[in-house]
């Protein structure tokens, strides 16, 4: 788990209300890389919290659940299926079973387009399902709707 500096302002940002706290849950570095290029170019500000594993995320979470100010409450989770360790469905079911506020948006990013995964995790309470590969322009789109269902929320 890394965390990334604020991205800096850009002349095509968005403007948000506050500092966004994302937690990102992915095996590949490549794809972390990705998404966290996209959200600082999208011009949205705020800090990625980045898990290699569920189990980071697990302890992640947990340790924001203990010590609020020094680890804050992820706004959203974006979340890899197919991972080592801990799955994204263990991860998934553990965050909705654990009595957090039900409103958090989960988006699961995978590799796999199989109906019976899109399925589980629509069962265990991913608010999206996004296959992968996704581009930059798919990100910052996906970017732009989360954000737009945050301000209504």
């Amino acid at each position: 788990m890394k965390p990334l500096p604020n991205p800096a302002a850009s002349s095509n940002a968005m403007a948000l209300p506050k500092q966004w706290t994302v937690l990102l849950v992915d095996d590949s570095e490549d794809d972390r890389y990705l998404f966290a290029y996209s959200f600082r170019s999208a011009g949205i500000h705020g800090q990625i919290c980045e898990c290699e594993d569920g189990d980071a995320a697990i302890e992640t979470l947990q340790h924001s659940r203990r010590s609020p100010v020094e680890h804050p409450w992820p706004d959203v989770i974006f979340l890899d299926l197919k991972m080592p360790r801990r799955d994204g469905f263990e991860v998934l079911k553990w965050v909705r079973e654990a009595g957090f506020d039900s409103s958090l948006e989960i988006y699961v990013l995978s590799g796999s387009n199989e109906p019976s995964d899109v399925q589980r995790a629509q069962d265990l309470g991913a608010s999206e399902y996004i296959t992968k590969p996704i581009t930059e322009q798919r990100l910052r789109q996906l970017f732009g709707r989360w954000v737009k269902r945050s301000a209504v929320n």
